[in-house]
């Protein structure tokens, strides 16, 4: 398999799955704020103190509901928008490429682009193993999940910026 092929794949497959993810997350934000709108209270009529409380209190409910679905649609809308621009510059630096000094140049500018943005939540995940660690809440997600950033951008830059890239 040609290095390019094997990049576009290395990188591809991880952007793809958080995008699919990131439109999971977006319809069940879509489904928190349905339901908040269910929730808001229907007051017809004169109502007593009792039933007032009780609208007040469904008041908060479907306040929270709401806030909680505009947080998940916030953190669906962020992931969406990185895998998309992940497999975005991938299929353009592919289109790019072809085995001559200034198309490879473009290729490995691209390439390069991709894995600065592919490394953008490498900060956040180790911050998170961190704090996890430190309050006795070990979760071996995080470090699996910056390991596996780490390994699939060193192999990425392996195969862009060595020969390899000429002879595929």
């Amino acid at each position: 398999m040609k290095p390019v092929n094997r990049n576009l794949l290395l990188v591809g497959i991880p952007a793809a799955l958080v995008l699919i993810a990131g439109l999971f997350l977006f319809s069940m934000g879509e489904a928190l704020l349905d339901t908040a709108a269910g929730l808001f209270p229907n007051s017809s009529g004169e109502v007593g103190d009792v039933e007032g409380y009780a609208i007040l209190l469904n008041l908060l409910g479907s306040g929270f509901s709401g806030l909680a679905g505009l947080l998940v649609q916030a953190l669906a809308a962020a992931a969406i928008l990185y895998g998309g621009i992940l497999l975005v510059l991938g299929a353009v630096a592919r289109l790019v490429y072809r085995a001559t000094p200034g198309r490879i140049l473009a290729y490995r500018i691209l390439t390069g682009i991709q894995l600065v943005v592919f490394a953008l939540p490498a900060p956040a995940f180790a911050q998170l193993w961190r704090s996890s660690v430190q309050n006795d809440a070990f979760l071996p997600l995080w470090p699996v999940c910056l390991l596996l950033l780490v390994v699939l951008a060193v192999l990425t830059g392996r195969n862009t910026y060595t020969a390899r890239i000429w002879n595929g």
